[in-house]
């Protein structure tokens, strides 16, 4: 049975040697490149042979029969007599790609491996944004064209309106199918105002399209608004209108405005402002805010407001030793810019051209208010005040020698100037002491007041030793001490026949002082102003003539006091006629006062206050005399232009109605006036007993001896009269 298999093997075999003794290939496939879609026909020609010819696809076995079936596309073409066994191929895809060989099996015969290479053409390519792509304006941006599958991978150049750009970066990826590949490249640009409106193109190519594709872009550069604000006047008054122009130019189109003053918003929402300024204008600009859909512009501007002085910084009140330095800082802000400087209270001269004040080791005569001026030209001027208050030992200012009579009550007064308030008040006599309260007969009475305190010693019953006493007041602080001996002297008491006699005196003085008043109202119109000399000289009274720059509305201004008696009122001003026109042109004029004037500060807008006199009673005497005062008296400053300045109604001391005060004399009656040409001297405080200091009244014969042409003044009025 063996042997019988054998037997048949070798039949066959030597069957199949007989068919293919002879056979061979006489034309076999070869390498060809196809773009996808082609047909494509492999050739296989087999001389001799008459067994199954098939076809393999990288290694694969399409199959023996002609129509190949399970490949659609795939069919054995030519004569098979002939020997053709060609392998054709309709619409070569990418899959076709592949080795192919052909195969006579039964001839053991195979022809060699063609390759089959497909070609795959780029697609459109692809420009993310395309047609119209928006960019930022001065923002780097990337253009990218994509070609996504290729075989082999395609090329990519740039154009920009048809200019060829080269620094493009390239770059490809072989696809997840092994065979075809993507490609990409980049074009980087910082998209400017010119770029806005220009197109650029990519072109993709390879060996399947040789000419390309394109796809093209053009740029819209969009950018926030660009915004101009103007003012219309650009310089105004302060109280003017004006009016905010804000225009803009943008990419996309304007979509809203916002405005604001100093950061704070108003109600405006359209591209005008109109609005009557302040000062505040000229501080605080006003802001115009333009958005459109890529971001928003904010431009402000500030109206040059011209304005007058306001005060940025205060000046701060300051307390320093005596000694010590004290600094003052006033900040002024003005259009124009102000002119700044300090002076003091009551003085005209400039202690500073700037807005800080120092004073180096400061004396009790630097205590004060002092005054921060600034002056905006032609515009306003503006001042503020401030207070320099100096610590140090106290200073009594009270009288020396005080009256009182026997068995009556006596009054002491002890006043004293300091800061702080003195820490103890003490009175001591006869080996005695006290501070507050009763002794015996003694009492001690202290309170505070603006500059210090004022100290009583109080006597209930004086006796005849009381007016042997010296009695000392001390005062004390932190600082130092001062004290002053007070005496107290017994006042004679005028029997009550001298008093009749004096009354009956004073009467008839007055009876013959009037009747010489009006026979001198009486006499011609050219004498009149003699007659005023010689009525002001007769009764004591102290009304100058008026300066030739003064009205007569202004010499009599001052004389309305509620203290003065009717019969002084009239005398010195209703019963004096209007002053005829000098022939002299003043020479007869008492003019001493001009002395006083006081100065101007060397400044366009400014005419400071008076100079104030800081010298002692004892300096005034030649031109003012004045009671005797202990201490540094306060000055009061009256207006310079009235001819006569009255004293203030609580210092005055009320003169009694009668003959009797004729007997007295000019040296005992207590003066209501002071002269023009003198600044008042105030007493730090007048004594509220029924007895105090009197003050002598003054007449033209107190006045300075010499006059403006150096001969004395008593001479001139005696040779005109």
């Amino acid at each position: 049975m063996e042997i019988h298999h054998l037997i048949l093997c070798v039949l066959a075999f030597t069957r199949l040697l007989k068919k293919s003794y002879g056979a061979h290939f006489s034309q076999q496939p070869s390498d060809q490149v196809v773009v996808a879609g082609k047909s494509v026909t492999l050739p296989c020609v087999v001389i001799g042979y008459r067994g199954v010819v098939q076809w393999t696809m990288d290694g694969l076995a399409l199959g023996a029969e002609r129509d190949l079936p399970g490949w659609s596309r795939y069919s054995i073409v030519g004569d098979p007599a002939l020997g053709e066994h060609n392998l054709h191929i309709e619409g070569v895809e990418l899959n076709d790609d592949a080795i192919y060989e052909c195969q006579a099996t039964q001839a053991a015969l195979r022809s060699q491996r063609a390759h089959l290479t497909v070609l795959i053409p780029p697609g459109e390519p692809m420009i993310p944004g395309s047609p119209v792509l928006n960019v930022l304006l001065n923002v780097p941006y990337n253009l990218t064209c994509l070609a996504p599958v290729a075989k082999p991978a395609a090329e990519i150049t740039w154009y920009r309106d048809g200019k060829q750009l080269d620094w493009a970066i390239y770059s490809k990826q072989l696809l997840s199918d092994g065979k075809s590949e993507g490609a990409v490249s980049s074009l980087q640009i910082t998209p400017t105002l010119q770029d806005s409106g220009s197109t650029y193109t990519c072109r993709v190519k390879n060996d399947a399209l040789p000419e390309g594709r394109e796809r093209s872009v053009m740029l819209s550069v969009q950018y926030p608004p660009k915004v101009t604000l103007s003012v219309d006047p650009p310089t105004v008054s302060e109280g003017g209108s004006v009016t905010f122009l804000c225009t803009a130019v943008s990419n996309p189109e304007v979509a809203g405005y916002r405005w604001a003053k100093g950061g704070v918003p108003l109600p405006v929402s359209t591209d005008r402002y109109h609005v009557t300024v302040d000062h505040t204008f000229f501080t605080a600009p006003v802001s115009c805010e333009v958005t459109n859909g890529v971001g928003s512009s904010n431009v402000s501007t500030a109206v040059n407001v011209l304005f007058g002085p306001r005060l940025l910084t205060e000046p701060r009140p300051m307390t320093v030793d005596v000694g010590g330095d004290a600094s003052f800082f006033c900040g002024w802000t003005g259009n124009p810019t102000p002119t700044q400087f300090w002076s003091k209270r009551g003085s005209g001269e400039v202690l500073s051209n700037g807005n800080t004040l120092t004073l180096n080791k400061v004396t009790r005569e630097d205590a004060g208010t002092y005054v921060c001026k600034a002056i905006v030209p032609r515009i306003g001027t503006t001042e503020q005040e401030v207070t320099l208050t100096v610590r140090g030992p106290p200073v009594i200012t009270s009288d020396t020698n005080y009256e009182s009579t026997l068995g009556a009550k006596a009054r002491l007064e002890c006043t004293v100037e300091t800061t702080p308030t003195p820490d103890r008040i003490v009175w001591t006599w006869d080996k005695q002491s006290l501070e507050e309260g009763t002794w015996g007969r003694f009492s001690v009475e202290t309170r505070a007041t603006n500059n210090g305190a004022v100290s009583y010693l109080i006597i209930d019953g004086t006796e005849h030793s009381d007016f042997l006493t010296e009695y000392n007041c001390s005062a004390i602080n932190q600082f130092g001490e001062d004290s002053v001996i007070i005496s107290l002297r017994q006042q004679a008491v005028l029997p009550l026949t001298l008093l009749a006699i004096a009354l009956g005196s004073g009467t008839l003085c007055l009876f013959v002082l009037v009747t010489i008043i009006v026979l001198c109202c009486r006499r011609p119109r050219k004498d009149v102003k003699d007659t005023q000399i010689l009525a002001v000289d007769m009764s004591g009274s102290e009304h100058s003539e008026k300066h030739p720059s003064d009205s007569e509305e202004d010499l009599k201004e001052p004389l309305h006091t509620d203290t003065e008696s009717r019969g002084t009122s009239q005398t010195e001003h209703s019963d004096i006629p209007d002053e005829p026109q000098d022939p002299t042109n003043g020479y007869y004029k008492v003019r001493a006062q001009e002395d006083c004037r006081p100065t101007t500060v060397a400044y366009p807008e400014f005419s400071s206050p008076p100079r104030p006199l800081y010298s002692t009673p004892a300096s005034l005497a030649p031109m003012c005399p004045t009671p005797s005062l202990t201490g540094p008296p306060k000055l009061y400053e009256y207006a310079h232009r009235y001819a006569t300045t009255p004293r203030p109604a609580s210092d005055r001391v009320h003169m009694p109605q009668g003959p009797s005060h004729m007997l007295l004399g000019p040296a005992h009656h207590p003066a209501p006036y002071a002269r023009a040409f003198c600044s008042y001297v105030r007493p730090e405080r007048y004594d509220s007993l029924e007895q105090g200091p009197t003050l002598s009244r003054l007449s033209y014969a107190s006045l300075s001896t010499t006059s403006d042409y150096g001969r004395p003044t008593q001479q001139r009025m005696q040779t005109h009269v």
